[in-house]
């Protein structure tokens, strides 16, 4: 027993090692060029103008914050409401509907990209919040984890609330919401990283305006291994990484939970 336990916090230190090294490395980037360990950050937190368009590190990370809330926001809605259609409602060819919705999932975001850009162009949402956002907001990932959840949903609530009186709609919301809500977290949180990390998209459709620069757009624009890109990149990491562990706890119920 004591061998095992040994070895299992052994390879719990090596795993941990082995997550942190980049993270290690990118902090040391950052703090040991120049006689100044805190060079870098003084000049991303104290500049006004960094790139001298009126652009500093405090208006990316309000955009940063917009996209990635808006994008987390938008497709935890849109994942609830098509799982609760696709389980609740008895939909013709419902089947077929959901493997439609998950089909993008196969394919690599650099295949689909180019067809979304020119229809966002279409519709003159470039250079746009509304464009950095409304394009990526359908989510597969999101569908497939809501309606595995609302499946296990006993018929025997669906028939009560039926027989109280109560429509779909009022079932969603005053039943299937407030028992959901620790999943709704879950997946916000993870999508709300995922769209804090965007970086292809935002850089193809803000392409002429630099206002709606993100932390991870600027990141590029310093240069990715200059100690000021490095001290971008740690600032990057930080918003996400406060979310995850104020919210560690609802994502382990909300992956976990299970109505029967």
């Amino acid at each position: 027993m004591p061998s095992n336990r040994f070895t299992d916090h052994l390879i719990l230190i090596l795993g941990c090692l082995f997550m942190l090294a980049p993270v290690a490395l990118v902090l040391l980037g950052s703090i040991t060029a120049g006689g100044d360990p805190f060079r870098a950050y003084k000049q991303i937190l104290l500049t006004p103008d960094l790139f001298g368009n009126g652009v500093n590190a405090s208006d990316m990370m309000l955009n940063s914050f917009l996209v990635a809330g808006g994008i987390a926001a938008l497709k935890t809605l849109v994942s609830i409401l098509a799982a609760f259609a696709l389980v609740c409602f008895n939909l013709r060819f419902r089947e077929v509907i959901f493997g439609l919705i998950l089909l993008p999932l196969f394919f690599p975001i650099e295949t689909r990209i180019l067809p979304t850009f020119l229809v966002t162009s279409q519709l003159g949402l470039v250079n746009s919040y509304a464009g950095m956002i409304l394009p990526v907001v359908a989510s597969g990932l999101g569908v497939l984890i809501f309606r595995q959840s609302l499946s296990q949903i006993p018929a025997e609530l669906m028939e009560a609330a039926r027989l109280d009186g109560a429509g779909p709609l009022r079932f969603l919301r005053d039943i299937l919401l407030p028992v959901s809500l620790p999943m709704i977290a879950a997946l916000f949180t993870i999508l709300f990283v995922l769209g804090w990390n965007q970086y292809l998209w935002p850089l193809m459709v803000a392409t002429t305006s630099e206002e709606h620069y993100t932390l991870v757009r600027g990141i590029e624009r310093v240069g990715t291994g200059s100690p000021t890109g490095l001290a971008f990149a740690m600032l990057a990491m930080l918003p996400p990484l406060a979310v995850m562990l104020v919210t560690q706890r609802w994502i382990t119920r909300g992956l976990t939970l299970s109505w029967k």
